[in-house]
């Protein structure tokens, strides 16, 4: 049974990792582009007041929780789903199933240090992943339309982004239909997080935490 849950009027789905497994599976084996957004504390926090983001969530096919917090604060408690959530276990999954059956994969980044954190902590999960191109969009990087054509030129299976939000999700709801590719999975800063996580941002993390839940608590009171 899926668990869902709102947190600031953003629907996330709680699937196991094996139910989104399928899910993902099936959207690798259509013909248009599927979304998979992972939401963090970050992007929930930074989007809680931003309505062109939440409408572009409800686009995605599928919002996962990226953090077992996400599940604590909407009072979900089933033990499986919050260790699948805490072990990243879909992405880890999802990113075996595409080194297994050799799919094509594309990854975009906002900066030269962030592909690179995403291609380290791909390496960290499984190596052997068939990248077959790379591309940065910024204002000193890549344009839209060259990060499209060469998408598409590389016969890609599947799109990694490691965008910051906002950017991360207006980009594929305005350009979806242009993509010529299956999935597309939205992690935000979530790869490149893990890989320094135990270096860096402890304070930052603690008082996120305690900032995520009173505004939780503080919708639930409003609501």
């Amino acid at each position: 049974m899926e668990e869902k849950m709102n947190i600031f009027d953003v629907e996330i789905a709680g699937f196991t990792a094996k139910a989104a497994m399928q899910m993902a599976v099936k959207y690798m084996q259509s013909e248009s582009v599927n979304t998979i957004e992972i939401v963090t504390l970050d992007m929930l926090m930074q989007g809680k007041d931003d309505p062109a983001w939440k409408e572009d969530t409800k686009e995605m096919d599928m919002v996962l929780p990226g953090e077992g917090e996400i599940l604590e604060a909407a009072e979900i408690t089933d033990r499986n789903l919050l260790k699948d959530v805490t072990n990243q276990t879909f992405l880890k999954m999802f990113l075996r199933y595409l080194q297994r059956n050799k799919r094509r994969v594309f990854l975009i980044a906002g900066s030269e240090k962030e592909l690179l954190c995403l291609e380290k902590a791909m390496e960290k999960y499984h190596r052997g992943i068939a990248v077959v191109g790379r591309g940065i969009l910024s204002s000193e990087g890549k344009s839209e339309e060259d990060i499209i054509n060469d998408v598409n030129g590389a016969e890609t299976d599947c799109i990694i982004s490691a965008l910051l939000s906002p950017v991360q999700e207006d980009f594929i709801i305005r350009n979806k239909s242009l993509l010529n590719a299956r999935v597309w999975l939205g992690c935000g800063s979530m790869p490149a997080g893990n890989y320094h996580e135990k270096n860096t941002g402890g304070v930052r993390r603690f008082l996120m935490k305690k900032a995520f839940r009173y505004r939780v608590e503080k919708q639930k009171k409003e609501s």
